[in-house]
């Protein structure tokens, strides 16, 4: 790991700096350093971490992680092919190709190292604040440790997820109204009504939480809740609980005092993904209410199709580049996002909902198209 002086010492320009080492910016990272490129990957935490996450992998999203030389399967990973969907007390049972599950604090902390033998440098617990940018790179203010410098690069990279910072909040970003918050959860020990190879969805009237085994056979739990949900039932543990008993589904033993890692408002459009020498990838650039499951093959997808870009941009930034990622951002995943916040506007009704299971439960084949739609492989080329 680099030390701290070196990283922003005089004279040094990056080739490229990735802000945020989640699954967007440690995979763009890699993809990057595979090229040639200097390459320093910042996150403001300590990894290992949880995040608030579904921690499911679909078919896309595997298949693009292969793609890249990773071995996800060698990390315990469990393989997931059913989907359980509970609202009053009735279940859907639905076939979906193969994914898998796994919790972020190993997903996450194996990326970073792919990217480091790819030849990119990590430096957790660094904070990026401000960004300018110049004709011939980009500079970015750092604090580690209390510790100020600034760092220079051709091209930065803002991969700092719903929460990040370095791009102000009113530079082109849109919350959404009504947008729900996510919060997760592990439970460090099997529970007996929840089978491996599940993911099982609770539909209650203030939100939906999913449940699902993880490696090591831990039980993950994430939730998207009505934004006053938490406070109104006294603690996040609480609110979860009463959709899980809610949607008939029986509610696993330590739920309630359960650690929860939390998200801000999940439904958001960012205008603009691009500055000079600067582009948004991953949650930074938008996102929706994760009920599809889409969220990490979108982030994956992302740091791939960015790639010729950036080797474009640190040979010789133009200016039409800026443009050109934003469109393809948006034909990458509109479609998709368009998708998702259907269903998940349709779930906020109750009588719809619960009409939706039944018919799944008589013929699960209905939700076929909608299956083969999500883990259609994505156009990243």
């Amino acid at each position: 790991m680099i030390c701290f002086s070196e990283a922003g010492n005089v004279g040094r320009v990056w080739d490229v700096l990735v802000v945020g080492a989640g699954v967007a910016g440690a995979m763009a990272a890699h993809g990057a350093a595979r090229r040639g490129f200097s390459v320093l990957l910042i996150d403001k935490a300590a990894f290992p971490r949880g995040k608030a996450c579904g921690c499911c992998l679909n078919q896309a999203a595997v298949n693009l992680l292969e793609e890249a030389q990773f071995k996800i399967r060698d990390l315990g990973a469990t393989p997931i092919d059913r989907f359980y969907l509970a609202c009053g007390g009735t279940t859907a049972k639905i076939p979906i190709p193969s994914g898998l599950a796994i919790s972020r604090e190993v997903l996450d902390m194996a990326l970073i190292n792919h990217a480091q033998k790819a030849g990119a440098i990590f430096m957790p617990r660094t904070t990026a604040q401000a960004t300018a940018g110049f004709s011939t790179h980009r500079e970015v203010s750092i604090v580690l440790d209390g510790n100020a410098t600034s760092l220079r690069a051709k091209i930065v990279l803002v991969a700092d997820g719903l929460g990040g910072r370095l791009l102000r909040d009113d530079d082109g970003l849109e919350i959404a109204a009504n947008s729900r918050v996510g919060i997760a959860g592990t439970l460090d020990y099997p529970a007996n009504d929840y089978a491996p190879g599940i993911i099982y969805m609770a539909c209650g009237k203030r939100g939906y939480a999913g449940l699902v085994t993880v490696e090591n056979q831990s039980l993950h739990i994430a939730a998207a809740l009505d934004v006053h949900a938490a406070r109104d039932a006294a603690g996040a543990g609480n609110a979860v609980a009463e959709i899980i008993c809610d949607s008939g589904l029986p509610v696993p033993e330590g739920l309630t005092t359960c650690r929860w890692h939390g998200a801000p408002a999940l439904t958001r459009h960012r205008s603009t993904l691009f500055e000079k020498r600067l582009f948004v990838l991953g949650d930074s650039a938008g996102y929706v209410e994760p009920f599809s499951g889409e969220g990490m093959a979108w982030a994956l997808a992302g740091a791939k199709r960015i790639l010729p870009l950036v080797e474009q941009a640190v040979r010789a930034w133009r200016d039409e580049l800026g443009p050109q990622w934003q469109k393809q951002f948006r034909e990458l995943v509109g479609s998709r996002q368009r998708i998702c916040r259907a269903v998940t506007m349709s779930l906020r009704n109750r009588a719809i909902t619960r009409l939706a299971v039944e018919a799944l439960k008589i013929s699960p084949a209905l939700a076929g198209p909608l299956v083969r739609q999500i883990n259609r492989p994505m156009a990243t080329a």
